[in-house]
């Protein structure tokens, strides 16, 4: 298939809009099935993960393809929901164009804010569907002051809707309808619109529009390349109407996606990195061979599969290419043509198809694959970071041994999700956009890799340090006839500055510890400095003098001068007025102005300190300083507060001093724990 005749377009809007089900219309119009699936039976082609079938949401990114007219079309259906955002991301980073899905009685929503923002930063030429045209309850009017105000003036109708709700019966093209096959309910109004519809166009041409003051005559074959242009560059937003349940006003929509949407020559510049310099990378259908890694699936019989776009040439089975992000060679074995889980074997994909690869060894998400004389390193998806974490705990050994393995494979699968093992906390931590996408991860652990794992609120890294100076001794003495032990020692602690962490000063004169005995005793003092006697936590910005001690010629060893360290430090800081800190990070939460009251109320409420507002736009941005022993839960809670349209990102600063009546708190349940032990 030539380049130019092939449109590869992301559906994108919030959960419940309708964006499977418009796919499913897409492919049943198109002939690839005879019968249209639902989301609610767990047949249709695009959402055929279990997980996808059990929630009845998307939750991983599909790709299928089908014919329309000679044109081929890849259709990349994404998630609604926030908490799968990284699907999105990388839909739209190799997309060419954007379908927006909206529900007619719901309007503009959240998710579909927040990903178009996406679609906008890569400049992609966007059309609007407007779903569900059958639903009740629907405010047409309502709902294009909603289309103008978040769109922009551009959007377009390229339809009139023939009623609505159990009224509607279709759409009239405003482009090719005949106003004469109306019924003379809608005749006017169409009359009215179509004309209003030329004008925009007339509007984009200068040419045209000299025409057009001067009275002459334009005819609708002149009209079409402006058209185009402007939906290209994104000065015209094209709006259908339709109900992807009930098929209408899909072909419609597939016949604008194929008339104005963007071939992958002229979609987005593909910026990357080639010799150390920024440059546009080619998009040539005879040119050296570029492809882009999108997604990595886990199927159970092929392995991994890699999702490929191809930028540039042609990508071929038994060639082989540079994997550019790793430095190495990979032999390109099968290819295949995606329609959701079907899988179609072909030798090769030109330039600007979709497609999917296995049995590559180096290869992850976002790596380029080029012809080793044109080594380009393309721009990587942009995933957004995690905001949550929870501790997981394997049930048995063997999901201990296992669990390792799933969660590795599983965000190499999806980059926003993020583990790690705690060694302070002793706890695996798996973090990620949100409760439900975590929620998704501790089921695919047992689903696919049959690791079985509870879980639990992640424990909070508490530090110790100390008001006033304090003396200890540490005396370890076992002489019980043969070799004994037999280690004394004497040392002052100071508290330093915060933030400077810990200093040891060795102040031994005449022999009183030989020298070889003096690490061991630093070592037993950081080892009791590692859990110290309040909570069990490290203790810091503490200075050390080692002052004094004794030895025995045969019994003294490093042992005993370890344990001796151990002991007398843990004396010294039980004297020294020991308090508990607290990590504490910036957090920045982005909410519409209308949400400022409630979001800084609940930011008190966790002990935040407001550090400053401003505004960006409509968007009012909020940094404050939070314990992070109040951020559990932040996200789900912040989502509550401002109906989803509220995001935060949160990084640490430093430590203070936990409240009295809260460190007592800690320091109670610490010891709890270790009773229980």
């Amino acid at each position: 298939m030539e380049a130019k005749k092939i449109r590869n377009f992301a559906l994108i809007g919030h959960g419940g809009a309708g964006k499977t089900s418009l796919a499913e219309a897409m492919f049943y119009k198109a002939g690839v099935t005879n019968r249209l699936g639902s989301v609610e039976q767990g047949n249709t082609i695009m959402d055929f993960d279990p997980e996808e079938v059990k929630r009845q949401i998307s939750i991983n990114l599909g790709v299928g393809h089908l014919e329309w007219k000679e044109h081929l079309f890849n259709i990349i259906d994404t998630p609604g929901y926030l908490d799968f955002a990284g699907e999105v991301c990388a839909a739209l980073r190799i997309a060419d164009n954007v379908v927006v899905v909206i529900d007619a009685a719901s309007g503009v929503e959240v998710g579909t804010e927040k990903y178009y923002e996406i679609a906008k930063k890569r400049n992609l030429p966007t059309f609007i569907y407007i779903n569900k045209m059958t639903a009740q309850e629907i405010n047409l009017d309502a709902l294009w002051e909603d289309l103008k105000q978040y769109f922009g003036h551009g959007v377009t109708p390229f339809q009139i809707p023939l009623g609505k709700g159990t009224n509607f019966k279709g759409v009239f093209d405003l482009i090719h309808g005949d106003l004469n096959s109306l019924d003379p309910e809608f005749k006017e109004k169409a009359e009215e619109e179509k004309e209003k519809f030329r004008e925009n166009i007339i509007e984009l041409s200068e040419e045209l529009l000299e025409k057009y003051m001067e009275g002459e005559e334009i005819k609708d074959e002149e009209l079409i390349p402006v058209l185009k242009e402007g939906i290209i560059k994104r000065e015209i937003i094209p709006v259908i109407f339709g109900d992807a349940k009930h098929a209408i006003g899909i072909e419609e929509l597939l016949d604008t996606l194929m008339n104005f949407g963007a071939s992958p020559l002229e979609g987005p510049e593909e910026k990357g990195v080639l010799s150390g310099e920024e440059v546009i990378a080619e998009k040539d259908p005879d040119g050296k061979t570029v492809v882009f890694v999108f997604k990595t699936l886990q199927e159970a019989h092929l392995g991994e599969l890699y999702f490929v776009k191809v930028i540039s040439g042609k990508l071929q089975s038994g060639t082989e290419l540079l994997n550019v992000n790793k430095g190495k060679s990979e032999k390109i074995n099968q290819i295949y043509f995606v329609r959701g889980k079907e899988r179609k074997e072909t030798k090769e994909l030109g330039c600007g198809m979709i497609g999917a690869l296995v049995k590559l060894k180096e290869t992850k998400t976002n790596d380029t694959l080029a012809d080793k004389e044109y080594p380009v390193s393309l721009t990587p998806i942009e995933f957004p970071h995690p905001v949550i974490s929870i501790a997981i705990v394997p049930q048995t050994r063997e999901d201990q041994e296992k669990v390792s393995e799933g969660l590795n494979r599983l965000h190499d699968e999806d980059p926003t999700f993020e583990f790690r093992y705690d060694t302070e906390l002793k706890q695996t931590l798996i973090s990620g956009l949100g409760e439900m996408h975590l929620d998704v991860i501790v089921s695919k652990l047992r689903e696919k890799f049959g690791v079985n794992v509870t879980t639990e609120k992640p424990k909070i890294p508490y530090r110790e340090s100390i008001r006033k100076p304090a003396e200890g001794m540490g005396k370890y003495v076992k002489q019980t006839g043969g070799h004994g032990q037999y280690g004394i020692c004497y040392i002052k602690i100071e508290p330093l500055p915060r933030g400077k962490g810990y200093e040891f000063v060795n102040q031994i004169f005449g022999g009183a510890i030989p020298s070889q005995f003096i690490p061991s005793v630093e070592t037993g003092i950081k080892k009791a400095m590692e859990q110290g006697v309040l909570a069990g936590a490290k203790v810091v910005d503490v200075k050390v003098t080692l002052y004094d001690g004794k030895y025995h010629p045969v019994d003294s060893s490093n042992l005993a001068f370890e344990i001796a360290g151990s002991l007398a430090f843990k004396e010294a800081e039980s004297k020294a007025d020991p308090y508990l800190l607290e990590p504490i990070y910036e957090v920045e939460v982005r909410i519409p102005e209308e949400f400022m009251g409630d979001v800084i109320g609940d930011l008190n409420s966790r002990r935040g300190r407001i550090l400053g507002m401003e505004a960006e736009g409509k968007i009012q941005v909020i940094k404050a300083h939070v314990p992070l022993a109040e951020l559990y839960r932040y996200s789900s809670t912040l989502r509550s507060i401002t109906k989803g349209r509220g995001t935060f990102t949160m990084k640490f600063s430093h430590y203070d001093e936990v409240p009295r009546e809260i460190a007592q708190k800690i320091i109670e349940e610490a010891k709890r724990e270790k009773e229980e032990k």
